[in-house]
């Protein structure tokens, strides 16, 4: 009869952890195709993205505007003069002078063409195109934070709301045990200090639930940023436990091709390379061919007019020593922007490096919080059971409520990190926008 007993218990537990959120917390497929819709749209509307675009656009339209000077330039002036007035002499040494109309309007008309600079204003055009890359990599770093922000605090709220609906439960546990001890103190069937004890339990769990709503709270303030109206979320994002099996060597290649923020230091460092080049360009002589055509007299319908052309030389041949500053300073700007670019990858390949490692951790770690969560939850189960069938000491189910809210949290704040562990390596390798559909056109 006990055999019978012990299976019908051992069935009837089965299915209640099966049914357990804190094994189970992650969404179903068509959640998970939601979430990824919500947290698009969210980076999509959001401020700090849509300021990262206007940079780049404003980049673009410098690259247009560089570019423009290998074109042919085109200007026209247009003099209109108004004599208000005038005093003269008498004699024949002025005649010219005198002869001069009182109103004179002239137009001119210039067109002028780059031949040869030393390369300096493809070297300028090259190093505008390099910091267009740049802003679109900066645009990439700004999307996948954005990613990496939001996600996270989906993570905080829902992980959150699971083990406040867990210690809610706990509380309620802890304080029907002190009711029955201090019925069992009341009817002399036990010690006072056993209340005490029971007293004391009830109020850790308490405060327990008092923290974690608070951390739920602070939580929901920051999902709020992200997502002002959607509802709140209660379960977990998928594992991607392919992730394990990535090597060190595939995660740096990954990293290097995608990375945003070393891409953009990539980019920094060649717009200071060829600014370098545009400097000592411009340092040398320039050759234009220029076509001025002028006609005099418009106002008076006049025929005279003239046209010129020609070649200009420009050469600065002495400039105080501003040449050779400016060689300095691009010298000195484009070193910095190397080492600025060796410690960006030296900083970001130890965090990825680090980050593998734990995702590697991951799955035994789990596992083994899994069981001890399993096993306490089934002590806890028995020792209710026992307790109504027999003469079980109630602290020794105060222990083993204890035991089991501890491993609740353990579990689950293992659960949440290795959510937040996933994403810090996919953004560190650059592949957290490809998962969200997010790309930079």
């Amino acid at each position: 009869m006990k055999s019978f007993i012990a299976i019908i218990a051992m069935t009837f537990l089965s299915c209640f952890l099966h049914t357990d959120d804190l094994l189970d917390p992650y969404m179903s497929s068509s959640e998970y195709e939601a979430f990824i819709k919500q947290v698009t749209d969210a980076v999509s509307d959001h401020p700090e993205y849509l300021s990262s675009l206007d940079s780049l656009k404003a980049a673009g339209a410098n690259l247009k505007g560089t570019k423009a000077n290998l074109l042919p330039q085109i200007r026209l002036i247009v003099d209109s003069n108004n004599q208000l007035d005038k005093s003269f002499e008498d004699g024949a040494n002025n005649l010219f002078e005198k002869s001069r109309s009182d109103h004179k309007t002239d137009a001119t008309i210039t067109i002028s063409q780059l031949l040869y600079d030393f390369g300096a204003t493809r070297s300028d055009i090259s190093k505008s195109e390099a910091l267009f890359d740049a802003k679109r990599a900066e645009l990439s770093a700004t999307i996948l934070d954005l990613i990496y922000r939001s996600v996270i605090s989906y993570i905080n709220v829902s992980a959150y709301t699971i083990f406040t609906d867990t210690i809610n439960e706990s509380y309620k546990r802890h304080t029907s045990i002190k009711e029955r001890i201090q019925q069992k103190v009341e009817g002399g069937l036990s010690a006072p200090r056993e209340l005490s004890r029971a007293v004391a339990r009830e109020a850790e769990a308490y405060a327990k639930l008092i923290t974690v709503r608070q951390n739920l709270s602070k939580a929901i303030s920051e999902y709020r940023i992200y997502f002002p109206s959607n509802d709140l979320p209660k379960k977990l994002p998928p594992e991607n436990l392919n992730l394990q099996f990535r090597s060190l060597e595939e995660s740096r290649k990954l990293m290097m091709s995608n990375n945003p923020n070393i891409l953009r230091a990539l980019s920094s460092l060649e717009a200071s390379l060829f600014n370098a080049q545009k400097v000592k360009g411009e340092s040398l002589p320039r050759l234009d061919i220029e076509v001025r055509g002028s006609q005099y007299n418009l106002s008076e319908q006049s025929d005279e007019y003239d046209v010129y052309s020609g070649l200009n030389l420009s050469y600065d041949l002495y400039t105080g020593g501003r040449n050779r500053a400016l060689k300095e300073q691009a010298r000195a700007e484009s070193s910095a922007y190397m080492n600025n670019k060796d410690a960006i990858i030296r900083q970001i390949e130890a965090e990825m490096s680090n980050s593998l490692q734990n995702i590697k951790l991951i799955p035994s770690n789990i596992e083994a919080y899994q069981n001890a969560y399993k096993a306490n939850k089934q002590s806890q189960y028995f020792a209710n059971e026992q307790f109504q069938t027999s003469n079980v000491l109630l602290l020794d189910l105060l222990q083993t409520e204890r035991d089991f809210l501890e491993s609740s949290q353990a579990l689950l704040e293992a659960i949440r990190s290795s959510q937040i562990e996933r994403y810090s390596y996919t953004k560190l390798t650059g592949e957290l926008g490809s998962e969200f559909e997010l790309r930079v056109n």
